[in-house]
């Protein structure tokens, strides 16, 4: 490992550090949850997913690697989006949202999965001839599966709170 190595990681682990604990200031409180905005985040991250994968598409058997990467990541999504707690203001009717703890340390877990799966599918790649370009394009695909089924699963269990204005 280099020091320009060492430089970069410190700096990307502070980064990810300062969103962590900015994030963990916010856990318990209630938020307002606008149920008829969640589809943007991922309608833009899926058309730039849709827009590199076109770009440099995987080919043949590169396929499946990248539906598993999605489907992973929409298996996580859904469950990072299970730990979000939904409910109704009484008296304004809007909704509102409130992460967990449990759902803080989900977070912290996927960001540890994902560095460590980044270094496995490197050793990886020597042995199964994984090109750099296909790890990324399963990279990009587990973030917008769990961007999509994250906002999915709000947006679900939001419809289904019977006296909020916004749910519909």
């Amino acid at each position: 490992m280099t020091q320009e190595d060492l430089v970069r990681y410190v700096l990307i682990g502070a980064a990810i550090v300062i969103a962590l604990l900015i994030r963990l200031r916010r856990i318990g409180r209630w938020q307002r949850l606008r149920a008829g905005m969640l589809w943007i985040v991922p309608a833009i991250f899926t058309g730039l997913a849709a827009m590199i994968l076109w770009q440099f598409p995987p080919h043949g058997l590169e396929w499946l690697w990248v539906a598993f990467g999605l489907a992973a990541g929409g298996f996580f999504g859904w469950q990072r989006g299970r730990l979000v707690e939904i409910r109704v203001d009484p008296g304004s009717g809007l909704l509102l949202q409130r992460n967990s703890p449990t759902a803080f340390l989900f977070l912290g877990l996927l960001i540890v999965v994902r560095w460590a799966l980044h270094g496995a599918v490197g050793l990886a790649d020597a042995r199964w001839h994984l090109g750099a370009m296909l790890v990324s394009d399963i990279f990009i695909a587990f973030a917008t599966g769990v961007l999509v089924a994250y906002r999915l699963e709000l947006y679900l269990r939001a419809r289904r709170l019977p006296e909020s204005r916004e749910g519909r």
